[in-house]
């Protein structure tokens, strides 16, 4: 495989595929050129759009960049001096700059420091949108808001600091909530919204990665890089009519329409999923079960204020956070628990780890340096001693001391099927001269084609694990492929039900493996896929050659530009996706959607994809995925793109 690394970030990328002088667009947003012969980057890297954010390249001979925790270069080095603060290291990384733990001189304490980045310092909208950010936060003064402590300019460096919140955030510990600790979580973030209302300020971007938690279980609502300061006389109004700015998931209907007029309102419908999350572990997409429904023995009561949050129309939520804080208020003094419950609930997982942190991670290492004393005998004895496990890591006490190494793997990968399955499905056709194509696991006629991976039918559902890069013929095909018909891309959707898990321990990790379920339009030539990531998001891809011979390729993680929206992220548990293809003037507009939803998570026009021909391809790599009742409508055609049946990748 012939791989570039980006020069803006160092992203690896396979170019094996690709002609000399084909532009890479990186996820970071840079573009550079593929060169075959050796390739000396002697200018900075091109931007996809003025509004993604790029890193300085490093002059010779400098030390190589700090790493943020995703590996991608920081805009600024720890030698940056900001009066007063000494940097340490990066906490994360957004489109509008980096977030560094730094110490304050003066005090000695630890501060978390937001730095804009200095190439868009240069330009005064995200000066003011930065600027914004921290009118928002120094406006606001609640126990449950994290606080700005200081503002300024050095040199070329815009910042300001903030309180360092050292904890977990809501996602992260979400699904260890009990419903009482739910509830007394969603009272604080509603009066940290009441708050930002009370002085104008419309968050806009409520999630739970939003949402932090200190080591006393409190909650903190941070990031207001996206509020809305609805004061007619601020000087800061930004955000352009009919942008839609957030996260999808979290977005109210309105302000997926237009961010600039929403209301206090948009933020209750924020708050209304993420309380409905907190308490089922799922997004209420579709036609969704209300919360009493989901979770055995939960008070019914929180179903009115959950479906009041969570109305379409702005008018028929509550009109203040004041009144949600009412409500919760007198759902929370109800479920108070009694002083011996109390104590245990205060001791739960969730608040455990909160409180104590690394202090368990230090009396870890306490216990393993007596350990080391007391096996020191038994290790020239044995020669190799296992102190414990912790998750698929083993300490072990070796000649050398004691050492972190893989738990031993015991299983061997999945066994590749390479066979065809066969299936039941339903062919009919519909009065627009379309077909619909209805597929149930279960033993049938109608052939199912699969590869890489253990494919099984169970209980009327697709099931398979699949792990390694063994495959005959040398490719890995990680997939399963509707053999008996073809579709045109003209116009085309597929609906399926999926959900994926991790392999299991005993399995070994592949460095830098891929992990996903996909529902892909496929053939040898021509790829259109909507892939669940765990961890990462739902993701739309797409590889295929135009009729000139240019290969198009990419994803929508490139696509995210203008702080419009973030990834979508993987459902919990099963989740239908569809795609979508659908003819337009020169190409293809192709669609996602998730659980039944009007709008789209993703959607991209691929100019020179029309007229093609291709299969229905279920996928899974790296996981145990499940698939259910498959539904496909579309234009049914013959083989084309002079594909034979064998060649399906």
């Amino acid at each position: 495989m012939n791989t570039l690394n980006c020069p803006s970030c160092a992203r690896a990328h396979d170019v094996s595929a690709l002609p000399d002088g084909h532009q890479v667009t990186c996820a970071c947003g840079a573009r550079f050129p593929v060169r075959m012969g050796p390739v000396s980057f002697q200018e900075e890297p091109e931007l996809s759009a003025p509004t993604l954010v790029r890193p300085s390249l490093p002059s010779a001979g400098t030390a190589l960049e700090q790493r943020t925790p995703d590996g991608e270069g920081t805009f600024v080095s720890a030698s940056v001096e900001l009066p007063g603060y000494a940097l340490e290291r990066v906490l994360g990384r957004g489109g509008m700059g980096e977030v560094w733990l730094a110490r304050q001189k003066s005090l000695g304490r630890r501060v978390a420091v937001k730095v804009l980045p200095p190439r868009l310092a240069k330009d005064p909208e995200f000066v003011t949108r930065f600027d914004k950010e921290a009118t928002a936060l120094a406006a606001l003064n609640h126990p449950n808001i994290v606080q700005i402590i200081d503002r300024g300019v050095a040199g070329e460096h815009y910042y300001f600091v903030m309180e360092y919140v050292e904890g977990r955030s809501l996602r992260e510990v979400m699904r260890e909530l009990s419903p009482p600790e739910a509830l007394r979580m969603a009272l604080q973030v509603a009066r940290a919204i009441e708050c930002a209302h009370d002085k104008d300020i419309i968050h806009r971007d409520l999630k739970p990665e939003n949402i932090l938690l200190d080591g006393r279980g409190h909650v903190k609502v941070a990031d207001f890089g996206l509020a809305g300061i609805r004061r007619p006389d601020s000087r800061l109004q930004l955000t352009a009519t009919a942008v839609a700015m957030g996260t999808l998931n979290y977005m109210a209907p309105e302000q997926r329409r237009d961010a600039k007029n929403v209301d206090g309102r948009a933020d209750l419908f924020s708050f209304g999923v993420v309380l409905y999350e907190m308490l089922t572990g799922e997004l209420p997409v579709g036609r969704f079960k209300l919360p009493s429904e989901r979770v055995p023995g939960l008070d019914a009561r929180v179903d009115e204020i959950v479906a009041r949050l969570l109305e379409n129309e702005p008018e028929a939520r509550y009109a203040r956070a004041a009144e949600v804080c009412q409500a919760l208020e007198a759902l929370v003094s109800s479920v108070s628990l009694p002083p011996g419950q109390a104590q245990a609930e205060s001791l739960s997982p969730v608040r455990r780890r909160l409180r104590w942190g690394w202090r368990t991670v230090r009396v870890a290492l306490t216990v393993l340096g007596g350990m080391v004393v007391i096996f020191a005998g038994a290790r020239r004895m044995l020669g190799r001693v296992v102190l414990f496990e912790w998750g698929d890591t083993q300490v072990v006490l070796g000649s050398w001391g004691p050492r972190f190494v893989p738990v031993p793997v015991d299983k061997p990968w999945p066994a590749n099927t390479d066979a065809d399955l066969f299936v039941s499905s339903t062919l009919e056709d519909l009065p627009d001269g379309r077909v619909r194509l209805g597929v149930d696991f279960v033993e049938g006629k109608a052939e199912l084609s699969a590869r890489a991976g253990t494919w099984t039918l169970q209980d009327g559902q697709l099931h398979v694990i699949q792990g390694g890069n063994e495959a005959s013929g040398g490719q890995l095909i990680p997939r399963a492929y509707l053999s008996d018909y073809y579709f045109s891309s003209d116009d085309f959707s597929a609906e399926v039900w999926m959900s994926t898990s991790p392999l299991g321990k005993g399995y070994a990790e592949e460095p830098d493996a891929q992990h996903f379920s996909e529902l892909s339009y496929r053939v040898k030539g021509v790829q259109v896929s909507v892939f669940a990531i765990p961890e990462t998001g739902m993701r739309l891809g797409w590889k295929y050659t135009t009729a000139d011979g240019q290969e198009v390729a990419g994803n929508s993680s490139q696509d995210v530009e203008n702080l419009l929206q973030d990834e979508t992220p993987v459902p919990q548990g099963p989740f239908r996706v569809k795609l979508q293809l659908k003819k337009k003037k020169n190409g293809v507009e192709v669609s996602a959607y998730l659980n039944g939803g009007d709008e789209p998570f993703v959607h991209k026009f691929l100019e020179g994809l029309q007229g093609r021909s291709a299969k229905v391809a279920l996928g899974c790599r790296n996981l145990v995925c499940t698939f259910d009742d498959v539904v496909v409508r579309g234009i049914k055609t013959e083989k084309s793109n002079k594909v034979a049946d064998t060649q399906q990748e």
